[in-house]
């Protein structure tokens, strides 16, 4: 049985009242090696499983992690895939009990280039 964690916020809508919006270069995308190294300090430098890497024509968009029994962390680059969606890359953490999910939340995002962990 598949495990999926949430990494949808509802979406707001947001009216620009008529204000300009600054443009912005291209996004940046994460690398593998960026996101090891946030996965190696999340789990403290102690072992983890990989559980699942995709990538597409950008690089990795997701890859989710297990760290024993009850403890999974899953990257997702922000955007709309097969697997979900998510409004923003971000690690997720989900806790387990057995196979059910009983819990989690975001402990790190991508902004800007630079990783901040919470």
């Amino acid at each position: 049985m598949a495990k999926y964690s949430k990494f949808e916020s509802p979406q707001e809508e947001k009216e620009d009242g008529g204000v300009a919006r600054e443009e912005k270069g291209p996004e940046t995308i994460p690398t593998m090696e960026g996101v090891r190294s946030v996965f190696e300090q999340l789990v403290e430098g102690g072992d983890y499983e990989d559980i699942r890497v995709m990538e597409d024509g950008d690089g990795l968009y997701l890859w989710d992690i297990k760290i024993g029994e009850g403890t999974e962390y899953t990257y997702m680059k922000k955007g709309t895939y097969e697997q979900g969606s998510a409004s923003a890359t971000k690690i997720y953490v989900t806790f387990f009990d057995g196979d059910m999910p009983v819990g989690g939340h975001d402990v790190a995002e991508y902004i800007d280039g630079e990783w901040k962990v919470y």
